[in-house]
């Protein structure tokens, strides 16, 4: 599990690096400055070869950038520095390091105005204008030259974060460079995996820069990003005696009159994710469209004229429930208020429970939140995240902060979709996914989601790590099926058919 810290956290680990351990700030930028050297080696080959730009500006972003462009012009490089700050209002261990540079006699370029910013001529472009420092929009010619930048297919590498970006949120005041790649220091920030953020990030790079920080450290963060090794643990290898009975028994209420597909996506996923046994509760009307999937179970539960699911089908549904694992809410349900009802009965079930979809827009309509069972799961895309709380946000920052006071209100887990899903407890850490592609832009994906999440929980895991497995295998297997197909042309269907494969490149043993 990968720790991420916001700005100010990493500040706090600079300070105690120098006043309790007693290591010079210098030292923590001239390591960042040699991890930088090896990535450039790594991404563009032999450094005397190559013409680099290094845009410095008046921080301690400045000083990286300083220390970078010594090292590079040490080693052969054809190195200019770029200023863009007065070197007189340099303090600490950046004007230490611009000194140094200049009685090196490192060609300095100190622009005057837009029409001096020519940066064509260099293979690439170092950013060390801004960095975590960020306080408002880049102004005056330091966004004059993010712009420059951003306009050509300049290679650029940033420093720590693309200047413009907030390392803590993602979100960009005012314009925000571009990076190919960005090589950040000692642990990753939240700004490079949440929009707009992470699109300017290019390729990230987390290099260590022997910073203190200990276990309590990496657990005392806000932020996480799973890794392969953490999901692998929820489908461990199985015992040459098992049996289906050992896998968990997944009950599945979903579907209406002309959203049976809905149904059907979410049960195939789930047996697909391991599940042991699942039984499809869903309208009358419908049964034949779902049966089409041999392995799945079904209970046919009396429907409305329009093919609605209703408070009637509960004490046919009451023994099912004392039968599963798990439940599964809300793909393809409808939004009847007959349905609202049925919903109603099945929120006092004591069994884990996932609810999406149109679930979910029952519990908004209907001021349903306050019965839900702690621990349950809602997995809202942004306008149903927006629905349940009344409140509309535009950036991954903002939803996560409104996913939170859901979460912590009601005791719940919330699985906030997007291209970087956020799943966030009640204790308000937040788990991003980085898996998945815009080929999942499509009808019927959430639905298969739901279908994993709901197949984890039966098979035991807890429900934070159901949310944030779920959506890391499910992307795994987008992204899998997108280098067979691309990603205009993938389907919903196609994902469940590579949910195996993504399982099995976790951990072989699964297979």
């Amino acid at each position: 599990m990968q720790s991420l810290f916001t700005s100010e956290q990493v500040r706090a680990f600079d300070r105690r690096a120098i006043q309790e351990f007693g290591i010079p700030g210098v030292v923590l930028m001239e390591n960042a400055a040699l991890q930088t050297l090896q990535i450039i080696e790594q991404e563009y080959g032999e450094i005397e070869l190559l013409s680099v730009a290094v845009l410095c500006g008046p921080g301690n972003n400045g000083g990286d950038g300083f220390a970078l462009a010594r090292q590079l012009f040490l080693r052969g490089c054809d190195v200019e520095i770029w200023l863009f700050c007065n070197p007189a209002t340099l303090s600490g261990d950046a004007k230490l390091n611009c000194d140094i540079a200049e009685r090196l006699a490192i060609p300095m370029l100190v622009p005057e105005s837009a029409d001096d910013l020519e940066f064509s001529d260099y293979d690439l472009v170092i950013d060390g204008l801004l960095g975590t420092g960020l306080q408002r929009a880049p102004e005056g010619l330091i966004a004059e030259a993010i712009a420059t930048l951003n306009e050509t297919d300049q290679a650029v590498i940033a420093l720590d974060i693309p200047s413009g970006v907030d390392g803590s949120t993602g979100e960009t005041p005012g314009v925000a460079l571009d990076a190919t790649h960005t090589v950040t220091f000692q642990c990753g920030k939240p700004g490079l995996y949440l929009h707009p953020g992470r699109k300017h990030a290019g390729q990230v790079h987390i290099v260590p820069i022997s910073l203190p920080q200990s276990a309590d450290d990496l657990l005392a963060a806000d932020y996480f990003v799973p890794e392969d090794e953490d999901v692998a643990t929820l489908f461990p290898q199985r015992p040459q005696d098992s049996h289906k009975g050992h896998y968990g028994k997944l009950l599945i209420v979903a579907g209406s009159r002309g959203l049976s597909g809905a149904a059907r996506l979410c049960g195939a996923a789930a047996l697909r994710a391991g599940v042991g046994l699942v039984t499809m509760a869903i309208p009358e009307s419908i049964r034949g469209d779902v049966v089409r999937q041999p392995e799945l179970m079904t209970v046919a539960l009396p429907d409305t004229a329009i093919g609605h699911l209703t408070e009637a089908g509960w004490k046919i549904l009451e023994p099912y429930i004392a039968w599963a694992d798990a439940i599964a809410v809300g793909p393809g349900l409808g939004q009847a208020p007959e349905t609202a009802e049925l919903l109603k009965k099945l929120l006092t079930a004591s069994k884990p429970m996932v609810i999406d979809a149109d679930g979910l827009n029952l519990l908004a309509v209907h001021n349903l939140l306050p019965m839900l069972p702690a621990g349950t799961v809602l997995t809202p895309h942004p306008g149903e995240l927006e629905r349940l709380t009344g409140q509309s946000r535009r950036t991954d920052a903002g939803r996560i902060d409104a996913a939170k006071r859901l979460a912590q209100t009601h005791n719940v887990t919330v699985l906030v979709k997007g291209s970087t899903s956020a799943t966030v407890l009640p204790s308000c850490k937040v788990y991003l996914n980085v898996t998945g592609n815009p080929g999942l832009a499509t009808g019927g994906s959430g639905d298969v989601l739901t279908g994993v999440i709901g197949a984890l929980l039966a098979q035991g895991a807890p429900s934070d790590a159901a949310a944030w497995a779920g959506a890391y295998v499910h992307g795994l297997a987008a992204d899998i099926a997108a280098e067979v197909m691309g990603e205009v042309a993938l389907l919903p269907s196609d994902v469940i058919g590579y949910l195996s494969s993504a399982i099995a490149e976790l951990h072989p043993a699964a297979e």
